[in-house]
């Protein structure tokens, strides 16, 4: 199944550098007997298609697709949404935000994320200035809680804050039994935030810390695995990339340690155990990966079946994959929101946003059901695959952890859930 996900890869990456931006209306080229047929809503969408992130790229992309081709059976404005697929591998975040927005016309940006601060002065005048674009992100969870969710701010999250998988590091191994750990971040900027917010929260939850370790990428890690061992942890909670992420723990395996270790939702990509090795981290006590996880329920029963049950999709991930749902649910509400909102206009959509995501109305469970009872008149309560999807007056968007464990290079189970609750009240307590 893999296969089909490396040919996809490369027929994408190709179009990417023939064309420069890639051109889809809910996966597919749109077509020129379409247009006219409603107000037309285009997104543009970064991701990295290049450089040490270029695996994310095909995924992500898919993901937005497949939520398109529900919404596109009826369009919330009339016309079929069409998506821009960007590389910021290359340009950067900042640069092409800016080219989608002033260049492009975009009235849609999905997904600024961990540059966001060093454009938002000029993003929030254009915002201003144009009445557009609105700001979904998949990757709002890099950005403090203050920002956000307002007409001025129209950012909204579509996952949880990315410090509180820090706290819920924390969590998982006082669950597993441990008292102590060493806590170690790679430098760069989301890994240091969780780091620095596990360090704040072990010791309110009961974990003694013995060490703070902070390290480069595109390193071996022996050392600062070494500085670790010496102080004979309970856990190491590591936070990291993908592929450093499964260097460290064979690293580790290879100086003869044998612990728990946690690490964050970028651990569920393959990359993470084809650089870790099945057989490393069967050595170790525990390898566990903390991330935003699904709910049973109707909302995940439709969209599992939709995702799993077809093949192009499939190949990618299993519809359990944090990043998968986050998009689904958030174009999802977008949508419904713009559909309440009846226009493009930041003010109603931002009012409208808070009004399809959270309580009182009838309950939804994707994005036909919300259509249908919009139609009808009725105020709605969307409920996803992640389970409710209510949002603060920043945007900020609440939700529950699993705890996954690799199998085998092809299989990830969840193991455990970590209720959201247990996750705000130690961040109650920090902040």
């Amino acid at each position: 199944m893999r296969k089909i996900g490396v040919v996809v890869m490369v027929l994408l990456i190709m179009a990417f550098f023939f064309s420069g931006t890639m051109l889809f209306s809910g996966g597919k080229q749109k077509p020129a007997e379409e247009i006219g047929k409603g107000q037309l809503i285009t997104i543009g969408h970064g991701t990295f298609w290049t450089g040490p992130f270029a695996f994310v790229g095909p995924p992500f992309a898919a993901a937005v697709d497949f939520t398109l081709e529900f919404v596109n059976e009826n369009p919330p404005l009339g016309e079929k949404v069409r998506v821009l697929h960007s590389d910021e591998g290359t340009i950067g975040e900042q640069q092409w935000v800016m080219r989608d927005v002033d260049s492009n016309k975009v009235d849609i940006i999905l997904n600024v994320g961990y540059e966001y601060l060093t454009y938002r002065d000029w993003l929030l005048q254009y915002v201003k200035d144009n009445n557009r674009p609105l700001m979904p992100s998949v990757h709002g969870g890099s950005i403090a809680p203050q920002y956000g969710g307002t007409a001025e701010e129209p950012l909204f999250r579509g996952s949880p804050q990315d410090i509180d998988q820090g706290i819920a590091a924390v969590v998982r191994a006082l669950d597993l039994g441990a008292k102590t750990c060493v806590i170690m971040g790679a430098e760069f900027d989301s890994a240091q935030q969780q780091k620095n917010i596990a360090v704040e929260a072990a010791p309110i939850a009961g974990l003694e810390v013995l060490d703070v370790i902070d390290f480069e990428l595109e390193k071996t890690y022996r050392s600062e695995l070494t500085s670790a061992q010496s102080v004979n942890p309970d856990a190491l909670l590591i936070f990291t990339n993908t592929t450093g992420g499964g260097l460290m723990v064979k690293t580790a395996a290879e100086l003869g340690m044998s612990t728990i270790i946690i690490g964050p939702t970028d651990w569920l990509f393959p990359e993470f155990v084809n650089a870790a090795t099945v057989e490393a981290i069967q050595k170790h006590k525990e390898v566990n990966v903390v991330g935003f996880t699904y709910l049973d329920g109707p909302a995940w029963d439709f969209y599992s079946k939709g995702w799993n049950g077809n093949p192009t999709y499939a190949a990618y991930n299993d519809a359990a994959d944090s990043y998968t749902m986050q998009y689904y649910d958030l174009i999802n509400v977008t949508m419904l929101a713009i559909k309440k909102a009846g226009s493009l206009d930041v003010a109603a959509w931002v009012d409208a946003m808070h009004e399809v995501a959270n309580p009182p109305g009838t309950k939804v469970y994707n994005y036909k059901e919300g259509f249908d009872a919009l139609e009808r008149g009725e105020d709605i309560d969307y409920i996803g695959p992640t389970g409710a999807f209510d949002y603060t007056p920043t945007g900020v968007v609440g939700g529950s952890y699993g705890v996954s464990e690799w199998i085998d290079p092809e299989t990830i189970e969840r193991v455990a859930v970590i209720e959201g609750s247990r996750i705000l009240d130690i961040s109650a307590q920090l902040q």
